[in-house]
């Protein structure tokens, strides 16, 4: 039996210059060339969106690259509220912090009818890459790769989101937390890892806290926790 892979990528939109949707389009190409045309079976390759790509402006897109492109819109998970008095510095706003909650937990709803995903950044080229990572991964039972690692550098998330993980589940915090994350602007995972139910619970626990949104807790740092927590080592793509 194939195994189901999507490409996926929460991209924003542009409405008022296409011109600006440049990084994106050549992304999609990279994509294309590098990993789906070299495949003999199909990924799909969606953009996520705030409802803000309009038709007009996703024809654009296909027009100048990869046509085979699904847009889906997540609007529903992106909602004003101006009750929340945020923390932190103000260039986080509260979509760029409801944009890490849909990368740590929404994400895995969308593509629940997946085996795999490779998230890729607008901002990501792919220059080279192996299109049968997928594969590799299922026989050797490799639940996450990665470009590199990164530390959460947010001093705000370091001195809120330990406090809440102690307080509020049964993690070993002071082993967990080592700041060992994975770069999340490009990785493969496989999808049930996530939707598990004891991470799920965790996940829930964690990102859908009002915490999440006032303190801006990142998503490579939360899934760093869980893999760590789980024990699944993160690998590094060659």
């Amino acid at each position: 039996m194939r195994i189901k892979i999507a490409i996926v990528g929460l991209v924003r939109g542009y409405p008022q210059n296409k011109k600006l949707y440049e990084s994106l389009i050549i992304r999609n190409n990279s994509i294309y060339k590098n990993i789906v045309n070299l495949r003999d079976n199909i990924i799909d390759v969606i953009i996520f969106h705030e409802g803000n790509i309009s038709s007009d402006d996703q024809d654009y897109i296909k027009s100048h690259s990869y046509e085979n492109i699904k847009f889906k819109n997540v609007s529903q998970y992106f909602i004003n509220n101006n009750d929340l008095e945020l923390a932190g510095e103000n260039k986080f706003n509260l979509g760029y912090r409801q944009m890490c909650r849909f990368n740590m937990y929404h994400i895995w709803e969308e593509v629940k009818e997946y085996d795999y995903i490779l998230r890729v950044d607008e901002d990501v080229e792919i220059t080279k890459f192996d299109p049968y990572v997928f594969e590799y991964m299922e026989s050797k039972n490799i639940k996450y790769m990665t470009g590199r690692f990164t530390e959460d550098t947010h001093e705000l998330t370091n001195s809120t989101l330990p406090p809440f993980l102690k307080e509020n589940t049964n993690l070993n915090v002071e082993k967990i937390y080592n700041h060992r994350n994975p770069y999340t602007n490009l990785y493969a995972t496989k999808v049930d890892f996530w939707r598990q139910d004891d991470v799920w619970s965790l996940l829930t626990t964690i990102s859908l806290s009002k915490d999440q949104l006032l303190n801006r807790w990142g998503d490579h740092t939360v899934q760093g926790i869980i893999l760590n927590h789980k024990e699944e080592e993160i690998r590094l793509f060659p």
